[in-house]
């Protein structure tokens, strides 16, 4: 497959921030894709690849993942949205739709809280930021959903998966550590209320590792939200259905900006 983005790399907070940035450039606002724990963002590359037909996009490899450098061993949801947001500055983009996939949910929905002017919409798919069940438990129900899924996998994409991961644990492992941890335990339910963009939570009905009932309280808590549940998949779907997960995006953005 031939990609329609480039890579690119900027500096913030003295860090280098590697990024992948294509798509048309129209008038239609620009969309920041973040991608989940541990896998960076070449697992997402056929997601991006479709995003790119209709759209402008950035997506930055998180810092201390992948390409990115820096030591992320005492952040936050809050430290990963600020660089972020410090990021977009960098690249004189004053506004964007936010996606945000596992990990990259609970940053994207961290970064729609803080600064309310630069998320035009919101869509979190599968996200973190509510755990609903103790560590152990979780690992334990990865596993399975895991096994569960392969049948619904696709060898390009779990090839890419493996590669980040197994990099990113043997070079990076304590950043890896480090955001497992804080995707599994970080609760961001006293800030979700403050989230004033327009948000599509999109979800598994399979998911077992962050179950519906996380995306029901995402739901509850965040003001006009609209919860999609998608039957028959699980956490990972939206790499595996890129056709349907970006057809839901497409028609949630196009919404967004025949308003303006």
């Amino acid at each position: 497959m031939s990609y329609k983005f480039t890579e690119k790399q900027v500096h913030v907070q003295e860090q280098s921030i590697f990024y992948l940035e294509g798509g048309i450039a129209n008038n239609s606002t620009p969309i920041l894709f973040i991608h989940g724990w541990a896998v960076g963002i070449d697992p997402y590359q056929e997601v991006l690849n479709s995003l790119c037909d209709r759209h402008h996009l950035i997506a930055p490899y998180l810092p201390g993942f992948g390409k990115s450098s820096g030591s992320v061993e005492d952040w936050n949801y809050q430290n990963y949205a600020q660089i972020l947001i410090e990021f977009l500055q960098e690249l004189n983009i004053r506004k964007v739709h936010v996606i945000g996939h596992s990990l990259g949910g609970g940053i994207a929905a961290t970064l729609a809280a803080l600064k309310l002017n630069l998320v035009k919409s919101l869509i979190l798919v599968d996200s973190t930021g509510i755990p609903v069940e103790p560590v152990p438990l979780v690992l334990a129900q990865r596993a399975i959903e895991m096994t569960a899924q392969t049948p619904q996998m696709k060898f390009p994409q779990v090839l890419q998966i493996f590669q980040a991961f197994s990099y990113n644990l043997l070079f990076r492992s304590q950043n890896t550590i480090k955001a497992l941890m804080l995707s599994l335990e970080k609760d961001l339910k006293t800030l979700l209320p403050q989230i004033q963009s327009p948000c599509l939570l999109l979800w598994g009905a399979n998911d077992l590792t962050t179950p519906l009932k996380a995306a029901q309280e995402f739901s509850q808590l965040i003001k006009g939200s609209q919860l999609i549940i998608v039957d028959g998949v699980y956490h990972e779907w939206s790499i595996w259905f890129v056709e349907r997960f970006t057809n839901l995006v497409f028609d949630f953005i196009n919404e967004i900006e025949s308003q303006n």
